[in-house]
């Protein structure tokens, strides 16, 4: 008998002027809802800090809920730690099994930018990759589209989106 798979509830928590929680919870919510099966594995916290003034954000992924807001960690699970640019950069590169494609430019310059120092990501490598897996946006038609492979009518897109005005 199989167990259907319950996909956790996104919640808001607590925020303050310098933070970003409330973009954060946009995007993780819309991750949720396109990708139920990798919200519902995902189980720690994530602690992300910026080289800004910017308050860190937190993320509990739990079973039931997922508990975006404004603060930090003392021990989290997975330590994210770059610019806000760089950071966010990360969350929207073109991704091939959890990680920045390394056939594409642009995933080739998001590993480049954790390989040098601009990102650091420490703790549980696994969380992080599905994270990233979960949170991926999709390619707009337009101008910063992935020219990799034509779209064919009828199939899905599930490619992600580079914003190159944020480097």
């Amino acid at each position: 008998m199989a167990v259907a798979t319950r996909t956790p509830q996104v919640k808001l928590g607590q925020t303050v002027a310098n933070g970003i929680a409330p973009s954060m919870f946009a995007l993780i919510d819309r991750g949720v809802r396109r990708r139920p099966g990798i919200a519902a594995q995902l189980r720690g916290k994530v602690a992300i800090r910026f080289r800004e003034d910017i308050a860190p954000a937190r993320i509990t992924f739990g079973g039931r809920v997922i508990r975006i807001e404004d603060g930090d960690f003392r021990t989290p699970d997975l330590a994210v730690f770059g610019s806000l640019p760089h950071v966010v950069q990360l969350t929207i590169t073109p991704m091939r099994l959890g990680i920045p494609d390394l056939r594409d430019s642009r995933g080739r310059a998001a590993l480049m930018r954790v390989a040098f120092g601009r990102v650091r990501l420490s703790g549980d490598l696994v969380l992080a990759r599905r994270m990233l897996e979960m949170m991926a946006v999709p390619a707009p038609d337009g101008p910063h589209r992935s020219t990799r492979a034509p779209h064919r009518p009828g199939r899905v897109r599930d490619e992600a989106v580079w914003i190159d005005v944020l480097t």
